[in-house]
């Protein structure tokens, strides 16, 4: 989808992939619009932003489960085609063409008229302005700046900005949850990689009885044939109500490696082998169950995490965000090609995305406390109304993708 709408991208970041920690990600139910919202000249490329470049896609793609403890299969789900891609090259990738100034939030400037053509970089919010006496908003940043439209869109992340202005700060906040995520991209050593990629070349989850829950998934790939260049992507969480965040890199390395240790082989090893210098982040699990909020009479709204952020084990979050990058715009087509008023377009784009936000956030919270309660999770339907009705129950809500 092209439309004529002219717009500025601000970005928090000083430049492209300047963020250290990277990840990859799997789109799935979100499909359709993820190709309706890509231009020809990016979706002709999207190959070189694969995990594996080299591997393509495959209808015969599955995502296996396994007991942690044990090494047992559980389950396969089957994922024809799953498209993985790696964040930053996927990020190089849409920025091809546009003179990037940063993404805190997308600002459509006035006259609704579309094409991002000038992001800005290192533009970071400090407070936005709707007079009542004005259809205008204004955004300011911390570098004495500020920039008047139509419409401003917050599409700053999941501890949005733009989120605490609409709500305020208390109503806004993330709720944590009893779960603690430690994260990695790294290599291995060849021997131990090729044992990794037999399992699945592409990814897999293991469920530990006593709490921790293991993911693996490619993350790039230079040399087809030369495993100990792969890169791979690592998740490691467990259940934890009360402990502090493990502080500094020598607590968080300990905590990672002491339920390293409890895992089956070949899991085990690769975690155990990540290098001492490995950059590990760790964080308390945290979400927002979608609020409705005042768009300011339609000049200010919100999408992706900054709508609503969510825990990543069912892998909602990017899908739910490229939902909203496809509706937003049709929505703000029908103001800017049909003459609907804007606060018509974005009210039914809000409702639609208050509703689905919400309870995939939800959902996704009680999967994420789940998957570490092994009787829980013994009861769940993946466990018990086969793959077929799981799959069915999947599309029936978006459910799409139940792994990271």
């Amino acid at each position: 989808m092209t439309l004529s709408i002219k717009c500025t991208l601000f970005e928090r970041e000083n430049y492209l992939n300047e963020r250290l920690r990277d990840w990859n990600f799997g789109i799935y139910h979100a499909k359709p619009q993820f190709d309706e919202c890509l231009p020809d000249h990016i979706s002709s490329k999207l190959a070189s932003a694969l995990s594996d470049p080299f591997r393509g896609l495959s209808e015969h793609d599955v995502f296996p489960m396994f007991n942690a403890q044990t090494g047992e299969l559980l389950m396969e789900m089957p994922t024809p085609n799953a498209l993985r891609l790696n964040r930053s090259r996927f990020r190089a990738l849409i920025a091809e063409g546009l003179d990037i100034q940063v993404f805190i939030l997308v600002f459509l400037a006035p006259c609704l008229q579309l094409i991002c053509s000038c992001p800005k970089y290192s533009k970071r919010l400090s407070s936005i302005a709707c007079p009542d006496d004005s259809s205008s908003v204004t955004a300011r940043f911390e570098d004495g700046t500020a920039v008047t439209g139509n419409l401003l869109i917050g599409a700053d992340g999941a501890n949005s900005r733009v989120r605490e202005y609409l709500l305020g700060p208390s109503k806004a906040g993330l709720k944590t949850l009893p779960v603690f995520g430690c994260g990695a991209v790294e290599s291995l050593p060849a021997e131990i990689s090729r044992k990794i990629r037999d399992i699945n070349d592409l990814y897999f989850v293991a469920y530990h009885p006593e709490g921790p829950c293991a993911f693996m998934a490619i993350h790039d790939v230079p040399h087809a044939t030369k495993p100990e260049t792969w890169k791979w992507m690592y998740s490691l969480t467990w259940p934890d109500k009360d402990s502090p965040t493990p502080a500094g890199p020598e607590a968080i390395r300990q905590n990672w490696l002491s339920r390293s240790e409890k895992l089956a082989e070949p899991y085990r090893s690769a975690y155990l082998a990540i290098a001492p210098t490995a950059k590990i982040w760790c964080d308390r699990l945290a979400q927002w169950p979608t609020e409705r909020w005042d768009n300011r009479n339609g000049r200010v709204t919100l999408v992706g995490d900054a709508a609503h952020p969510m825990t990543y084990h069912r892998g909602q979050g990017l899908n739910n965000g490229i939902l909203d990058a496809a509706y937003i715009c049709r929505a703000l087509n029908t103001h800017c090609q049909d003459g609907k008023p804007i606060t018509e377009a974005l009210a039914v784009y809000e409702k639609e995305v208050q509703e689905r936000g919400r309870a995939a956030v939800i959902e996704s919270g009680r999967n994420s406390v789940m998957v570490h309660d092994w009787e829980q999770l013994k009861q769940s339907p993946v466990f018990n109304i086969g793959l077929e009705a799981l799959q069915k129950a999947s599309e029936e809500t978006r459910g799409g993708e139940t792994g990271m």
